[in-house]
């Protein structure tokens, strides 16, 4: 490039150089439109989100389970001295999710739930409620659930040698985690419970009776949703 084509260049990019600060309206006027162009991305981004998330609708399910529940399964020494026994338990699990927003594949889901249980070898009512948590991606849900709980009896009060024991408190939290697995309408699923006034994490907001071992399930189900 000769001296004299490169001083002419010079002089064109002097010449926007000036200009740009001799007129704020241009620099006003280049912010504005990035601001716009911002929003505008940020905008269809919400858009997309909200379509993906509304293509998932809300829905009510009502499950049927069978499962094992085990008092004390989380500590296998107690101050009671109950023992390990293994016994069949049933119960209804109803809830209602609502699509929120999707989070990579699937979509995250909100709602509340509620259940009636036999556990103890069907012998012992329960009934709970509270909020559940879902992640629903393709034919697969995964579900958290938190709430309280109660029984009309404490469980492990009488054992088979009839010793008399404090036993599980009838009030408790109720936790849970849960797979579900779409066919159609229905849905078979899997999952576990456990239910304690969380003493052993120093949670036992509610009033405490005797040691409260807790109460482990594990469960299979079925269910259909509408």
């Amino acid at each position: 490039m000769s001296a004299a084509r490169y001083s002419t260049l010079q002089q064109v990019v002097s010449g926007v150089r000036d200009a740009t600060r001799s007129c704020p309206l241009l620099h006003l006027g280049i912010r504005i439109f990035l601001n716009i162009a911002w929003i505008i991305l940020v905008a269809t981004v919400a858009c997309v989100q909200t379509a993906l998330a509304q293509s998932y609708n809300a829905h009510t399910d009502l499950e049927f389970r069978l499962g094992a529940g085990v008092l004390n399964g989380t500590d296998s020494e107690n101050d009671e001295g109950l023992p390990r026994t293994i016994k069949m338990t049933a119960q209804i699990f109803a809830d209602r999710l609502f699509p929120v927003t999707t989070i990579g594949a699937g979509v995250f889901e909100i709602g509340p739930y509620a259940k009636g249980a036999l556990l103890d070898g069907v012998d012992v009512p329960l009934i709970a409620g509270g909020a559940i948590l879902g992640y629903r991606f393709g034919n697969y849900e995964i579900l958290v659930n938190g709430g309280l709980a109660y029984a009309t009896e404490r469980i492990g009060e009488t054992t088979s040698d009839g010793v008399v024991h404090s036993g599980q408190t009838k009030q408790t939290y109720d936790l849970g985690l849960s797979l579900r697995y779409d066919i159609n309408q229905y849905f078979i699923s899997a999952g576990y419970q456990h239910n304690s006034n969380g003493s052993a994490l120093n949670l036992d907001f509610i009033h405490q009776k005797g040691t409260n071992p807790g109460y482990d399930n594990a469960f299979v189900g079925v269910g259909i949703r509408f």
